[in-house]
C-alpha cells in the first residue's frame, strides 16, 4: 500500500515539475518592412528561431514567394544581417547550389533600417586574375547570382546562448517580445530591427531590402506555471493518493 501511495505522489510531483519547467524554445519574426514604404507590409519572409539547447540557437529564413531569392544589390544591402554582441561559432547549412557563408563581425549598413553587426553572405562569383590582382571570389550582384531559400545557420557559444535572454518578457496575448532578458543573447539594432535581408521578390520581380522589427513566441507556452491540463493531472494524482490513504485508515479501524 505504501508503495502505491508513494508512486501516486511521485507521479503528481513529476507532472508539476515538467509543467513548471516549460519555456518558449521557438520564436518567429516576420520580414515585413520594405525600403521605400512606411509601416509593415504583407510579410516577404519569415525567420524561425529555435533554441536547440542552452548553448545553441538555430535560424531558418524562408521567403514568401517560391521564386524569391537572397541577393546582393548594393545600396548598401546585404543578403542577411543580424546582431550578436558576443563571439559565437557559426555554422551555415548549404543545400543544392547555395553558397551562403558567415562573413563575420563588422558594421553593415542596411539602408534604411540601420546598422547591424553580423552578416550572412551569398552569391559569390569567381573573378579571373589580372596582371595586378589575383583571382578571387566577390559578391555577384542581382537576380542572376541569387541564392534560393531556405537560409539555415546556427550560432553556438560555450558559455551559453539564447535568442532573447534568460527571463525575457512577452505580451501574454500576442506573444510579442517586450523586454530581452540576461545572459548571452541576440539583440535588435538601434532602430529596433532584429534582421534585414536583401531579396529578389519572385512575385513583383523587383529587388529591395526588407527587415523584421518584432519577434514572437507561441502564446500557449508558459513559464513556471502549469497549464490547466497539467494542473488537472496533478490534482488527480494527489486525489488518488488521498483516496489510498483513506482506504488504508478504514481497513486499519475495521481490523
Amino acid at each position: 500500500m505504501k508503495t502505491r501511495l508513494f508512486a501516486a505522489i511521485a507521479a503528481s510531483l513529476a507532472t508539476l515539475a515538467v509543467a513548471g519547467s516549460a519555456s518558449a524554445l521557438t520564436y518567429t519574426s516576420q520580414l515585413e518592412y520594405r525600403d521605400g514604404l512606411v509601416g509593415p507590409q504583407t510579410p516577404y519572409g519569415t525567420v524561425t528561431i529555435d533554441e536547440v539547447d542552452a548553448k545553441t540557437v538555430k535560424f531558418t529564413v524562408t521567403l514568401a514567394d517560391p521564386a524569391s531569392l537572397f541577393v546582393n544589390t548594393g545600396g548598401p544591402h546585404d543578403p542577411f544581417l543580424f546582431n550578436l554582441p558576443v563571439a559565437a561559432n557559426m555554422t551555415v547549412t548549404k543545400t543544392g547550389s547555395q553558397d551562403f557563408f558567415y562573413a563575420g563581425d563588422g558594421s553593415y549598413n542596411s539602408t534604411p533600417f540601420g546598422t547591424f553587426t553580423d552578416k550572412i553572405g551569398c552569391c559569390q562569383v569567381w573573378v579571373p586574375p589580372t596582371k595586378k590582382v589575383p583571382g578571387h571570389y566577390a559578391d555577384g550582384n542581382g537576380q542572376a547570382n541569387g541564392d534560393a531559400p531556405p537560409l539555415v545557420f546556427t550560432a553556438f557559444n560555450e558559455n551559453g546562448l539564447t535568442f532573447a535572454g534568460v527571463g525575457a518578457t512577452f505580451d501574454p496575448v500576442t506573444g510579442r517580445l517586450l523586454q530581452p532578458g540576461t545572459g548571452n543573447h541576440f539583440v535588435s539594432n538601434a532602430g529596433g530591427f532584429w534582421f534585414a535581408a536583401d531579396i529578389y521578390d519572385g512575385k513583383t520581380r523587383q529587388t529591395y531590402n526588407v527587415a523584421a522589427r518584432d519577434a514572437f513566441r507561441p502564446v500557449t507556452t508558459t513559464d513556471a506555471v502549469p497549464e490547466p491540463a497539467s494542473w488537472a493531472l496533478m490534482i488527480l494524482g494527489f486525489g488518488s493518493a488521498g483516496a489510498m490513504l483513506r482506504r488504508r485508515r478504514l481497513v486499519a479501524v475495521a481490523a
